[in-house]
């Protein structure tokens, strides 16, 4: 519990008082020292009394360096005080919030901008109330970090053609289950001509909804101080390979995806390369991201293409899978 500056500013009127009473008479003394006890005491009960506030806040969602996100504190006590919080933001962080005077318990929004790749933090956390006079305060510290996830920057590989000859394939993939009659509405794609032409009416086939996804595994590596680049063009890999159908299996220094597809796929992928680091991989890839002082490179079995060209490189691997 310290005094603010208002509480010196009382010390001092109280000193003038004692001086005055000194020279002049003790009614002096009891016109403003009584009162200035009664009030420094009434605010040191109130301030030893006062709960720790409790401070709550969801972590906010991960996203992409540049993305924004809104973050909500609710400060709750039983005790309505003022007071002054503020929050440390980690360097990858940019935050809107520089600490704010506030009555708890309240309930406050700012937000923050993703600015780099990794698990950042949000925190700690401090609170400092004063007496409902004013003249002292009481520091609470809350040193609980909140994560904010920042994936790797995607870059828009379509435009290099990366989906070109995969996607023809991603469609390709439903299981046939068998043959059934037409009925109006149904796609003309599916009417099957042959059996059709052994009959009056049209038959169409029927798929069972599953899909036999080809799969691949991605290999991401980096010498030291490229992990950055080497997550950002792996990533950017990975994503247009699953968003065109494919099972994708992700290997990186120190850890590891296990290969499926679909949306939490994206996720574990981009959540993994969030947090990569530097080194190599040991295991065998379709796809290894490689990058190091000369810039990122794509091999694919056994030929090296530079990122920016990996339009071509995916279209082999499509090419062999094809044929095979």
């Amino acid at each position: 519990m310290r005094p603010t500056r208002r509480a010196v500013a009382l010390v001092g009127l109280v000193v003038l008082a004692v001086w005055l009473a000194v020279t002049f008479g003790a009614r002096s003394l009891n016109a403003l020292v009584v009162p200035a006890l009664v009030a420094l005491v009434a605010a040191a009960v109130q301030l030893l009394l006062a709960d720790r506030p409790t401070i709550r806040r969801r972590p906010p969602a991960a996203g992409f360096p540049g993305e924004t996100r809104r973050i909500e504190l609710a400060v709750e006590t039983d005790d309505p005080l003022a007071a002054r919080l503020s929050e440390q933001v980690g360097d990858g962080l940019a935050s809107t919030f520089d600490g704010a005077t506030l009555s708890v318990p309240t309930t406050i929004e700012y937000e923050i901008g993703l600015r780099e790749r990794g698990e950042q933090r949000l925190g700690p956390l401090t609170l400092t109330v004063t007496d409902a006079f004013g003249l002292l305060s009481r520091t609470f510290e809350y040193p609980r970090r909140t994560p904010v996830l920042v994936y790797p920057e995607l870059h828009d590989v379509g435009d290099m053609g990366v989906v070109g000859g995969l996607a023809e394939h991603a469609d390709e993939r439903e299981r046939f289950d068998g043959l059934r009659e037409y009925v109006r509405g149904d796609s003309l794609r599916d009417v099957h001509w042959k059996s059709s032409a052994k009959r009056d009416d049209l038959v169409v086939m029927e798929f069972d909804g599953t899909r036999e996804l080809t799969a691949l595994t991605v290999a991401a590596e980096a010498t030291a101080g490229h992990a950055d680049e080497m997550a950002s063009a792996a990533a950017s890999v990975a994503v247009s390979l699953l968003d065109a159908g494919f099972a994708v299996a992700l290997r990186y220094p120190g850890g590891e995806v296990e290969r499926t597809g679909g949306e939490q796929q994206r996720e574990r992928v981009l959540s993994a390369l969030a947090r990569a680091g530097t080194g190599r991989v040991e295991h065998e890839a379709d796809l290894r991201v490689f990058t190091d002082d000369r810039g990122t490179r794509l091999t694919v079995d056994g030929r090296e293409f530079p990122f920016e060209s990996i339009g071509t490189a995916a279209n082999a691997v499509a090419t062999g899978r094809a044929e095979s």
